[in-house]
């Protein structure tokens, strides 16, 4: 994909992102905000390794058992924040993508 239209892509995802959660959220407008650069970033390292993503979806390696447990604390702990504010839980559940994200982009380097 090319990197102009991956970006276009990406700041579209983050403003969608943004936009349902201000619509949603009443307070937390600093965080409602932060979302925003949170997800173009999430969304652009994704389309840039998706080959890579979708290829560890298929492995019956030890690697779904780490990602059933990192996939389990990630709904825990986002259905405690959801519980906070709105804003907060998709800040949350964006961090454990963008970490989720960037280990795939660390590895599909080597």
């Amino acid at each position: 994909m090319r990197p102009a239209l991956r970006y276009a892509v990406s700041v579209f995802v983050g403003l969608i992102v943004t936009g349902v959660v201000a619509e949603f959220a009443g307070t937390d407008h600093l965080l409602t905000i932060s979302l925003l650069p949170l997800y173009v970033a999430i969304s652009s390292i994704m389309l840039a390794h998706r080959q890579v993503i979708v290829s560890l979806s298929r492995d019956a390696s030890p690697a779904r058992k780490r990602g059933a447990i990192v996939g389990g604390v990630g709904a825990f702990t986002g259905g405690f924040l959801l519980r906070v504010s709105i804003p907060a839980g998709v800040a949350g559940f964006g961090l454990m993508l963008l970490g989720m994200a960037s280990v795939i982009a660390d590895f599909d380097e080597l």
